[in-house]
């Protein structure tokens, strides 16, 4: 394995962007990594218009026929569909660390549907406003800690020039502190999968992260939510599902110090029935959303019935192939790599990438659909709506790795938003450990989504994380993640403190 990423490296296509050369008939993706830029921040961070399919900049995947910067034309357009025998084409658009290993997350049988081109899904204009309101205030410490932020985009895009070395450091702030509404809230089913031989029990519940500072849309009162408490945020969740996990629950409380101090530890708190009351945990190695860790047994499980267009099989069968007996120890939250700690990494960027990606699906998965197909591996978003977004590309490299605590990762986010859209990680050895991709569901396309409690004409204009797979390429397992109803906007005050109260863990028992 490289030392770097050197396939991501090498297309720094900021450098195509405004050097505007590219050898004639030679794919975009295969040159040497180019000069630093020299034009202008606008221009560097500029987003595609919406249903511009062929725009200037990115990496449309296509050869250039000349040496100027015109836009190749893309091999396909919204509305085309693809089977597993077209994929190839489509390889181009996708991150090359997902490639090789393409069989986990697209199968016989799948329909993958060309969505729209750039679509607008930008933030409501009360962010953009912070935004704005605060712009230039916020900066880094000799450390890499945020300081002096409020709300909004903590770096306007604008400001951030591509030669500056702190530019991936700011944009991985600016990741963390993406428009997301107030958090978000709802059901989940976690499968904990091994290999191609089981998986374990699906887990089921409910679980949350409500913001409670930096709150854009809290203008008037100074930015926070009430019980804020100088807190970043309170999440939490409880099982239903298995047996030997029900009525489990937790709160994890993230202090506003994490911001200036990278060990800086969350504050958290579980509920166990066989405890009969509340105890204080460890979180000296928590990264990002915590959920609790345990044991289960792991089921049999029916053959996959592959085909269809999402929806078919049992749902015994949707999580995987034919199953042992066993135990697997559940050990991820299903939301990994929606939350950051900027302080931990050194980041840069590697540059701009025009992929596909489920950042908008159509397809319903638990609850409402819990019989959803994912293809022989459980893993795949593909029979469903892809739409093509313009990613900015992120190295993080851990200060200090320990623990859970990836030595290197590659997360693509969608430039607009900052939306995760896939992730890689790497031990220590520069071996590839993760592969993963997150799906996503515009609020602005469903039916009766809940509005802000405190004003009912306010704009809500949010990507929900739906769903995510992942693929464990060291231990030969994989996970996913179903949370069809998450919603952004959040209950009313009154709940928004019961919530982020640990004494709600042994309400009514």
């Amino acid at each position: 394995m490289k030392t770097r990423w050197h396939t991501v490296a090498a297309l720094w296509v900021l450098a195509v962007m405004f050097a505007g050369v590219a050898a004639a008939d030679e794919p975009v993706g295969e040159n040497e990594e180019g000069a630093a830029p020299d034009s202008s921040a606008d221009e560097a961070w500029g987003v595609p218009e919406p249903d511009s399919c062929a725009p200037k900049g990115g990496l449309l995947g296509g050869p250039r026929t000349s040496a100027e910067d015109a836009p190749p034309s893309l091999p396909f357009s919204p509305g085309d569909v693809f089977e597993m025998e077209g994929i190839e084409v489509l390889k181009n658009f996708l991150p090359e660390f997902l490639w090789p290993y393409r069989d986990r997350f697209f199968y016989d049988g799948m329909r993958l549907e060309i969505g729209p081109c750039f679509r607008d899904y930008g933030p409501p204009a009360f962010y953009g406003d912070a935004t704005e309101k605060f712009r230039g205030q916020a900066r880094l410490d000799d450390d890499g800690g945020l300081v002096d932020y409020t709300a909004g985009q903590p770096f306007a895009a604008a400001d951030l020039d591509p030669e500056d070395p702190k530019a991936g450091d700011k944009w991985l702030w600016n990741v963390e502190f993406r428009y997301q509404a107030a958090g978000f809230r709802g059901p989940f089913r976690m499968t904990d999968l091994v290999g191609r031989t089981g998986r374990a029990e699906p887990f089921e519940g409910e679980m949350f992260k409500l913001q409670m500072a930096h709150r854009a849309d809290r203008a008037e009162d100074d930015y926070v939510a009430p019980g804020a408490r100088k807190k970043h945020f309170v999440a939490g969740g409880i099982f239903f599902k298995p047996f030997d996990a029900r009525e489990n629950s937790w709160r994890q409380f993230r202090d506003l110090k994490h911001e200036v101090e990278p060990k800086r530890s969350d504050d958290l708190h579980a509920y166990l029935p066989q405890w009969r009351r509340v105890r204080r945990i460890s979180a000296s190695q928590v990264e990002g959303l915590y959920m609790p860790s345990f044991s289960v047994g792991v089921v049999p499980n029916q053959q996959l019935i592959v085909g269809g267009s999402g929806g078919g099989g049992s749902a015994a069968a949707a999580g995987g192939v034919s199953g042992v007996g066993g135990t697997v120890q559940n050990k991820r939250s299903g939301y990994e790599g929606l939350v950051f700690r900027p302080l931990l990494y050194d980041s840069q960027v590697l540059g701009l990438h025009d992929v596909l990606a489920p950042i908008n699906t159509q397809e319903a998965g638990y609850p409402e659909n819990p019989d959803r197909q994912f293809g022989p591996w459980g893993l795949s978003f593909a029979s469903d709506r892809w739409d093509l977004r313009r990613a900015l590309v992120l190295e993080m490299r851990a200060k200090e790795p320990t623990g859970d605590l990836n030595a290197r990762q590659v997360v693509y986010v969608d430039l607009q938003t900052q939306q995760p859209m896939y992730m890689a990680t790497f031990d220590g050895k520069e071996e590839l450990t993760n592969i993963g991709m997150y799906a996503g569901r515009w609020s602005e396309d469903r039916e009766g989504y809940p509005a802000w409690p405190d004003d009912e004409t306010r704009p809500i204009r949010v990507i929900d994380s739906v769903g995510a797979a992942f693929a464990n390429l060291a231990e030969s397992g994989s996970w996913r993640r179903e949370s069809w109803e998450n919603v952004g906007t959040p209950p009313d005050d009154r709940t928004v403190k019961r919530m982020s109260s640990v004494s709600q863990l042994t309400k009514g028992r």
